[in-house]
């Protein structure tokens, strides 16, 4: 505690030597840094990082498969997915690949050491409440490894309810295709799919368990005739329990715990050759246990502890290459203090330590301790209408045995009420991942840190009914590791991303809602000596990606027509794709709802060789009672 509380107090005496700060006579929850611990968007007026959020009427409209689809929804996301349902799925935050961006859960890092990114696919949309995504390196949040941005999917609470019980159900079907040379026809399309959830709720728990079955068997386009996706099966269980308790005002506890199990068949890439027998076991198992005091002193308005443990397996049966096994270990302990020094002044501490550590067949027993500290806070002036919001973080890794560190200065100015005009600058390092380091024969030991810049200007304003934001940004990542010719991974990738970002909601009334979106991103690679004046883009970059959602609300109906254009890139062809979801209260238990996914029947990839599924119905429902 006195290290945290000397370190809060140096960034405090630097800031006030640089900044002649003033009296501020009303901040209302201005001090109150919450940033990544619980939420983001609880700070979302704090922070100069452009942020979206996908909140819990939103999900509950979009009857959404997985996580990854609603993360799809943010402005200037992009989604990763290798085929079908229950496949690895991961995000690009305006073109920074998944390995770059960082996936919390309620606050708590959920990326991986073994290869850097979280699977999606294995977080189930039935224990989200809301998920909120910062773009633009660190922000003001301070965290390691974030070159590109971050997600953090805020799980369920418990509630007081009349009715506790809940029975989630869903079929979904295929329209069956003509496919191969005898133009036989997939039948078994019309019963694909079969997810059920059961959940309690009361005003201190939530716990769920359910799963999905699927068949993904779905034809895409193979050249001049359609084939069917094999082997993409899918069977998962899933399990959760949050628990929270006030002890009193000022001491509370909370629990989240989460376990998921897929086994799924992998049917590989069309573009190197379909290997029908492979499959996958994945299991995943998560606690994550807080213990938060408020009002500690004068000065400390919070102070909580979090510990937190993931288990994961991977088991994959190769029929090329034979079986691995790939058991992962991750825990951490935090310390995170939330400090009020006067009116001019408010800052968050952390210290954390965190332990990695793999078994796996491949890339043999390898342990990562990571040491961080940080801090984030703000300074205002002029009666609050401009702040500076400073972060500094500085890792210590074990293995690499270097130090790591991050650091961003964001400013606020709002000239009137309703128009915010932003500015933020970051700068972080994203250390190579076991795989990249230690895979037999294919792993290099030398790589380096990678290295990102970041620089966003925006505004932000709202007039009655009318929402915009606008965002310019820049990202200069340098020392990134992509594998050479033989496949050995290397320092010697340099992008360079400049782009533009618009988004506007339209209220038009209590029954219409719209909301869209355009990101241009246009990049360059400046790797073995090209310049900006050469022109070359770096590989598999949309240039233009266009979003927009129309929302109906009419009397017991609601639904939402979502559209998507992805533009081409150097290696996946353009695709627009249309979804519509109508979700009817039939009574005050019963809750129906019809989705169509591609409507249009699009053919497209998200990563080449993996066909996505083309139009698909689904029928639920949820009872409660």
């Amino acid at each position: 505690m006195q290290k945290r509380g000397i370190f809060s107090l140096v960034l405090l005496l630097a800031l006030s030597n640089l900044f002649a700060a003033q009296d501020i006579t009303d901040l209302g929850t201005a001090y109150e840094l919450v940033i990544a611990e619980t939420s983001l968007a609880e700070a979302e007026t704090n922070t100069a990082s452009s942020v979206s959020v996908i909140t819990k009427e939103q999900i509950a409209v979009y009857n959404a498969q997985t996580s990854a689809e609603l993360i799809d929804k943010a402005v200037g996301t992009a989604i990763q997915s290798y085929g079908s349902l229950g496949s690895l799925q991961n995000v690009v935050i305006r073109g920074a690949t998944s390995s770059k961006n960082l996936i919390y859960v309620d606050g708590v890092l959920f990326s991986s050491a073994h290869d850097g990114t979280v699977d999606l696919s294995s977080i189930p949309v039935s224990i989200i409440e809301r998920i909120e995504v910062v773009k633009s390196g660190p922000g003001n949040l301070g965290r390691t490894n974030a070159i590109g941005g971050m997600v953090n999917i805020i799980t369920k609470k418990g509630q007081k309810t009349n009715t506790p019980f809940t029975l989630t159900f869903e079929n979904g079907s295929f329209l069956p295709q003509a496919y191969g040379a005898s133009n036989s026809r997939n039948y078994l399309s019309l019963v694909d799919s079969q997810k059920i959830d059961f959940s309690y709720t009361n005003n201190e728990i939530v716990a769920t368990v359910g799963g999905i079955a699927a068949q993904n068997a779905y034809t895409y386009s193979d050249g001049a005739t359609r084939s069917l996706r094999e082997n993409a099966q899918l069977y998962e269980a899933h399990g959760a329990v949050n628990y929270n308790r006030a002890f009193s005002d000022s001491l509370q506890f909370s629990t989240q715990n989460y376990a998921v199990y897929k086994n799924l068949g992998v049917p590989g890439s069309t573009s190197w050759g379909l290997t029908p027998n492979n499959a996958m076991r994945d299991t995943v198992v998560n606690t994550t246990n807080t213990i938060e005091a408020s009002d500690v002193t004068d000065s400390l308005q919070r102070l909580s502890t979090n510990l937190h443990y993931t288990y994961g397996q991977t088991f994959n049966h190769d029929a090329t290459y034979g079986d691995s096994t790939h058991t992962k270990h991750k825990a951490s302990a935090q310390m995170e203090g939330v400090w009020n020094l006067g009116q001019n002044y408010a800052l968050n501490t952390d210290l954390l330590y965190g332990l990695d550590y793999v078994d796996s067949t491949d890339v043999g027993r390898n342990t990562r301790h990571t040491i961080s500290t940080s801090a984030h806070g703000s300074v205002y002036f002029m009666d609050g209408a401009l702040s500076l919001h400073p972060s500094l973080n500085i890792a210590y890794l074990s293995d690499l045995k270097a130090l790591s560190p991050n650091a961003s200065l964001g400013a606020i100015y709002t000239p009137v009420k309703n128009l915010d005009f932003k500015a933020t600058i970051s700068y972080a390092e994203n250390s190579p991942s076991f795989s990249q380091l230690y895979w037999p024969f294919m792993g290099n030991p030398n790589l380096k840190t990678e290295k990102g810049l970041n620089g966003e200007l925006g505004l932000e304003t709202k007039w009655k009914a009318i929402s915009f934001e606008g965002v310019v940004f820049g990202r200069n990542i340098y020392n990134a590791i992509v594998n050479d010719s033989s496949w050995i991974p290397q320092n010697i990738a340099h992008g360079v991303y400049l782009g533009t970002e618009q988004s506007l909601n339209l209220e038009l009334s209590k029954i219409f809602n719209i909301q869209a979106s355009y990101l241009y991103n246009k990049s360059f690679d400046l790797s073995a000596g090209k310049t900006f004046s050469d022109n070359v883009e770096v590989t598999g970059i949309r240039k233009h990606t266009v979003k927009g959602s129309l929302f109906l609300t009419l009397d017991r109906f609601e639904s939402v027509l979502s559209t998507e254009y992805l533009g081409k890139s150097s290696t996946l062809d353009s695709a627009l794709l249309l979804n519509l979801s109508v979700t009817m209260q039939v009574s005050k238990a019963l809750r129906a709802y019809l989705a169509v996914d591609n409507l249009l029947n699009t053919d497209y990839e998200l990563v080449s060789g993996y066909p996505m599924p083309g139009t698909k119905i689904r029928l639920g429902g949820t009872l409660r009672f």
